[in-house]
C-alpha cells in the first residue's frame, strides 16, 4: 500500500475535518506540478492548518521555501495514490 494513500486514510480516520484540505491539495497537485499551501487554502476558501501536516503524513513532499522563509512549495508525489484514497472515503 502506497504511503501516500495510506496517509490520506488514516488522516480522515484521526482527523476527518482535514478531509476538505486533502480534496484542496489534490485538486490544487491537479492543475499544476508544485504548489504554494497559500494557493490551496485560496481554493479551500476558508483557514485550514499548515500543510506541513500532510507533509510530515507523507501525502506532500516540500520542494522549496521561499518569501524569505514564509511560503513553503510543495508537491504531490503519488496523486493517483490520493485520488484512490479519497475515493474510497467518499470524498471525491
Amino acid at each position: 500500500m502506497p504511503s501516500e494513500y495510506a496517509g490520506v486514510v488514516r488522516l480522515a480516520r484521526e482527523k476527518p475535518g482535514w478531509i476538505p484540505v486533502i480534496r484542496s491539495v489534490y485538486k490544487e497537485a491537479g492543475q499544476t506540478k508544485e504548489f504554494a499551501g497559500a494557493w490551496v487554502l485560496k481554493r479551500l476558501g476558508e483557514w485550514a492548518p499548515s500543510l506541513r501536516t500532510l507533509a510530515a503524513r507523507g501525502v506532500l513532499e516540500k520542494t522549496e521555501t521561499a518569501r524569505g522563509g514564509q511560503r513553503a512549495y510543495y508537491e504531490m508525489p503519488d496523486r493517483a495514490g490520493v485520488e484512490r484514497a479519497l475515493k474510497e472515503l467518499g470524498a471525491l
